[in-house]
């Protein structure tokens, strides 16, 4: 749901995330270090428990106006 320079600003970026929408409400997340052409980004990720789970979880934000992406 989001990628961020620093570990700090992602943890902080999944607070206002769910300020933002009640989707989020009960879903665990994580953030996950990667790389990119800018260099280390820490990838803000909602977790869900299976493929149908997070398409839904994907749709219900984007119906929130929050972006998304499912990774598999």
């Amino acid at each position: 749901v989001g990628a961020y320079t620093d570990k700090a600003t992602a943890e902080a970026g999944w607070q206002k995330l769910q300020s933002r929408t009640d989707k989020l409400s009960g879903v665990s997340h994580r953030v996950v270090e990667g790389r990119a052409d800018m260099g280390t980004v820490y990838r803000l990720q909602a977790v869900a428990g299976d493929l149908a789970g997070a398409n839904a979880l994907c749709a219900a934000l984007k119906s929130d106006g929050v972006d998304c992406q499912v990774k598999r």
